[in-house]
């Protein structure tokens, strides 16, 4: 199945030295202001656009400097809108975000972040890379070559949760047999596909890596595989209609399912758990020219249909499901239903001998 992932915005390497805006004159003190990314260069990056988002900050990575601040943009610049703050002349500052401002708080310290109890929403959750910007950040001029690429602090954004979305087609609707040249035509309409026993409450823990800029993810390990997803997981979401307010006639190029569910919680996948039910008919018409119709209600365990075990933190999930209009002998054959074409073995039982003995009287 496929995936693909998502992020955003400008930059070089995270936590990497803060560089200046303009130059630096006199006792002059700069305004702090944020370049917010979730790429790592600026080739690759999506520009951030999530909101506001809240920074904590300390002085010499030990005294408080912001808590909890808002951070949005103004006049093109992102910088702190309920207070002002400057560059000191000496020391550093150490800057942990997370957004949205507007959306769950976590507890941040200076190396761990912190969501407790946490339920699912539709909000894009996310958190920085820890960035350290010393107190040269005035004198650093574009021109230099220690220069970082930004024109604030440095805020590379990671998701921490999972996005989940469905594609679905079929893999054939019409079959021409080379043979004798019949053909044959399906009609694949579902009715409802449905997604349940997806978990919606759980925890996580974020500490701060030896590098002192990245975050360590908890792990789960199941088997011999680790998985980065939240722990103390609970609760599960009502059943969500994937379908649109109409049913869907399936065509041999991929459709979008409604994205009902959008952000997840990263969870392990488990057997009668996370599952997806579909509702199918399936109209046949014959070489012959008759017509069946048949009604499918299957339920899926998700962790069947690919070779995903856990949706993880930061992956945006992209399943493509096919559906095969006849029986599958083969499943790896889904281009054509060749390997379910109806044969025939005749055979005739061998004659049984029976003794019929008479008397004839003349």
């Amino acid at each position: 199945m496929k995936r693909i992932l998502i992020l955003a915005a400008a930059a070089l390497v995270a936590g990497a030295a803060c560089t200046k805006f303009e130059s630096f004159s006199g006792d002059v003190q700069k305004e702090i202001n944020f370049e917010v990314a979730n790429r790592l260069t600026k080739a690759t990056g999506v520009v951030y656009n999530n909101g506001a988002f809240g920074t904590y900050a300390w002085f010499n990575n030990t005294d408080p400097f912001m808590v909890n601040e808002k951070v949005d943009l103004t006049s093109g610049v992102w910088k702190t809108i309920d207070h002002t703050f400057y560059w000191p002349k000496t020391g550093s500052i150490s800057f942990i975000s997370y957004s949205p401002f507007s959306g769950p708080t976590p507890t941040i310290a200076k190396d761990k972040i912190t969501y407790s109890a946490y339920t699912a929403a539709d909000v894009d959750v996310m958190y920085a890379d820890k960035a350290t910007c010393s107190s040269n950040v005035n004198e650093v001029t574009d021109s230099d070559t220690a220069d970082s690429g930004y024109s604030g602090v440095p805020t590379v954004f990671r998701h921490a949760l999972a996005k989940l979305s469905f594609d679905i087609k079929a893999n054939f609707i019409e079959y021409d047999d080379p043979v004798n040249n019949s053909h044959t035509e399906w009609e694949v309409t579902v009715n409802s596909a449905k997604l349940s026993g997806i978990k919606s409450t759980g925890e996580l823990e974020l500490n701060l890596n030896s590098d002192g800029k990245s975050w360590d993810k908890p792990v789960t390990t199941v088997g011999s595989t680790d998985f980065h997803v939240w722990t103390n997981l609970s609760g599960t979401v009502s059943d969500q209609e994937l379908i649109p307010s109409t049913p869907i006639v399936l065509t041999t190029t991929a459709q979008s399912l409604n994205a009902a569910t959008g952000f997840i919680i990263p969870q392990v996948l488990e057997a009668g758990a996370q599952q997806l039910k579909l509702d199918i008919h399936i109209k046949t018409t014959l070489s012959n020219g008759l017509v069946i119709e048949e009604d499918f209600t299957p339920t899926i365990d998700i962790k069947d249909i690919s070779t995903l075990q856990a949706w993880q933190m930061n992956e945006n999930i992209h399943y493509t499901i096919n559906i095969k209009p006849t029986a599958s002998a083969d499943p790896s054959n889904t281009d054509n239903p060749e390997d379910v074409v109806i044969t025939f073995d005749p055979a005739v039982a061998d004659w049984t001998d029976v003794s019929a003995n008479a008397t004839i009287q003349l």
